[in-house]
Order: C-alpha cells, then structure tokens, then sequence
C-alpha cells in the first residue's frame, strides 16, 4: 500500500481547488490515467477510498463520487468487503453496467410473525425501486446465530446492511461486537425497531418514550392507577417503553412500583411456556391493569389467565404495545399502539442507500410515531 499512497500523493498535488472543474471529475480524471497508463493493471487493487481522502484536498463524498463514476465507466469495480479492482481493460469506457454488487443484507428476530413480515416488506419494496436486492437471516433472538449470517453477508459482499440487534443480557456488548466487525469492513449499517446507546450508529425507530407515556396516561385518566409492566429481555425499545410508562406516573403522582414490573422471554411464550406468568398474576393481586410491551406477551397473559380459569370480563385491563391482533383469537383486539412497521422498514432502506451511494457515515436518529387504536375487548376476569 506505501508505493500506491507516494503514487496518490503526486496525483493530488495536481488537483486545483481553484479550478471550475469539479473536484470529482479532475480526481476521476487522474485516477483513470493511473489506469490507462499501466501503472495500475487489471485486476490489481487500487488505494481504499478512505486513504485517498487522507492523501488529498477531497472529501469522502468527492473522493466517492469519482470513483463511482469510473464504476459507471467500467474502469474499475467494486467488491464489497474487499474493496474496488481495475476492470478487465476490453471493459474500459465500454461497459454496458457497472459491475457493482447491489445486493443487502437483513438480519432480523423473525419474519414469521407480522411484525417482521411488514417491515422486511417495506424494505424489500424500497430496495427493489433502486435496483437492489435483498438477503434475510432470522436471528431468532440468538446472538451466535446473528453473527454467523453477518459473517456470511460479509462473503457476499453486500453493500450495506440492515439489523435489529438481538435482546437479552449483555445486550449492548453482544450486538457492538457485531456492528464494530461491520464497520471494521467499511459495511454500512442502520439499525431497525432498536438501537444500542454505546454506538453511534444509525437507526430508525418508533417514538417509544412519547408513545408509551401516552398509553399508559389513557389508563391513569380512565381510573387506573396501579398499572403492572409485563416487558420482554433487555432492549433499548423496552427500556424507552419503560421510560415513559415512569414519565406518566410521574406527571399523576403515582409512585413507581418495581414489584408489578415483570420481564419475561417472549420466545417461552410461543413454545408454550407460560407458568412464570401465572405465577406472576396469581401472586399480584394490587393491580387493575396490565400494560404488555408487545403483542406477544399479551398473548402470554391471556393463555395464562385462561390456564387459571378465567373468564373475559370487565376486572383486570390489558393494552398492549403492537399493532396485531392475537393469535389465538381474531375477536380480541386490545387497545394498543399501531407501529408503523412497513414505514419503519421504507425508511431504513431509504437511510441506508443514502449512507451507500453518497458515501455519508454521519449518525442518523430517525423516530417514527405509532398511534393509539382502541380495542375491542380488553378486559378480563381475574376473580376467583
């Protein structure tokens, strides 16, 4: 790489920033010589993007730009995770397309629920009106799993990828990790539905914090005061959730009670596993009113209401945290917040072709609002 940067360095020092020509274009210019004149061959890498910037009076964007325009040219191609080759020299000023991977990558809890149906769709659907193509990987919510796909993305050579870190405890070490071995490899990246705070890094999410202090002021003005937390594994959409069902007891004066906060693994609950959750409402009796952070967990809570005895009726009141109606029932729709998943996942292509195709890295936020639904029925008997 020395020899290639003594060779950049006589190159910028012939840039005029006075001239009229733009930057790119006298840049593009110089490095298509290095090509034409043999001194960089076919099939030999020529200096990443990064250090030229750092080798002339150019910016990232410029420096982007020219080197974009000698793909579009058919000098040079780009692999991704590798970096940009001079073409085969039949292709030089005569290629019909540029040789670029237009290809993403997804990773993503699970696209079997619908939930993760809406948002890959309002991906694909962006991704496929600019010419790219998708791949998608469930991560189930298991961090090795999550890292194995990022791993075969890599080898891909994807453009740019699109994540929704996994939950769970260390939950902020574990996906940093992930994202760091993507921005070592110059991958973009934006994060969807959650976002890590030691990393900055893009991301598109719901307006969790305003959102769910809404919801839970609805129930404080209706006569609910003692509003018990079921929350699923550390994340920081959970957390935001938390944060603003505080902000409204706050505001009323009610005291936060930590003993009627729950956290449980959403995954038990679809394999059937729901006795913790039992457990939980037969040892509480204080509360009046449940407040679940997504739709699977309120299903966990009426399967568990049902495994005790109970009945629908008007004693204990459920809201929930998810726009979808439960499985188990298509009559019963609680009163929740409607995300606006397929907006939420146009965005985020729409945030990461921006990032790949003008060469940005600066952190974009990205706060989509979700809009209370009343529902149908959402009370149940808890009696004896």
């Amino acid at each position: 790489m020395a020899h290639y940067l003594r060779k950049l360095q006589i190159i910028m020092d012939r840039i005029d920033s006075s001239s009229v020509i733009p930057k790119y274009h006298q840049l593009k210019e110089l490095l298509k010589g290095k090509i034409i004149s043999g001194e960089w061959k076919p099939g030999e890498k020529i200096p990443a993007e990064k250090e030229i910037v750092k080798n002339c009076d150019c910016s990232l964007i410029t420096v982007n730009k020219a080197v974009s325009k000698l793909v579009e040219e058919g000098y040079v191609f780009r692999e991704r995770g590798r970096g940009t080759f001079v073409s085969p020299k039949q292709l030089w000023g005569n290629a019909e397309e540029p040789i670029v991977l237009k290809l993403i990558g997804m990773v993503v809890p699970d696209v079997t629920n619908d939930f993760g149906r809406t948002i890959v769709r309002g991906v694909e659907d962006y991704l496929h009106s600019r010419g790219y193509s998708l791949i998608i990987g469930n991560h189930d919510q298991n961090i090795d799993k999550a890292q194995n796909y990022v791993s075969l993305l890599l080898k891909k050579h994807i453009d740019g990828v699109i994540f929704s870190p996994v939950l769970g405890e260390n939950y902020e070490e574990k996906n940093a990790r992930i994202l760091k071995k993507l921005n070592h490899r110059d991958i973009p990246v934006v994060l969807i539905d959650k976002y890590l705070r030691n990393m900055d890094c893009s991301y598109v999410a719901s307006d969790n914090i305003e959102s769910s202090c809404k919801m839970t002021e609805s129930l404080i003005k209706a006569g609910y005061k003692k509003i018990a937390i079921l929350k699923g594994l550390a994340c920081t959409s959970f957390e935001d959730r938390l944060t603003g069902y505080k902000e409204a007891l706050k505001k009323y004066s009610i005291p936060f009670d930590p003993d009627i906060v729950f956290e449980y693994d959403a995954r038990r609950i679809d394999a059937g596993d729901i006795d913790q959750i039992v457990n939980f409402l037969s040892l509480n009796k204080s509360f009046s009113a449940i407040y679940t952070f997504n739709s699977t967990l309120a299903k966990g809570i009426v399967q568990a209401l049902e495994k005790m005895g109970r009945k629908f009726s008007g004693d204990l009141k459920i809201v929930s945290y998810d726009n979808h109606i439960l499985p188990h029932s298509a009559e019963t729709t609680f009163t929740r917040l409607n995300q606006p998943e397929y907006k939420m996942g146009e965005k985020s292509a729409e945030l990461l072709l921006q990032m790949i195709e003008k060469g940005t890295r600066k952190q974009q936020k990205i706060i989509l609002k979700s809009e209370l639904m009343p529902g149908k029925i959402d009370t149940i008997n808890i009696a004896s």
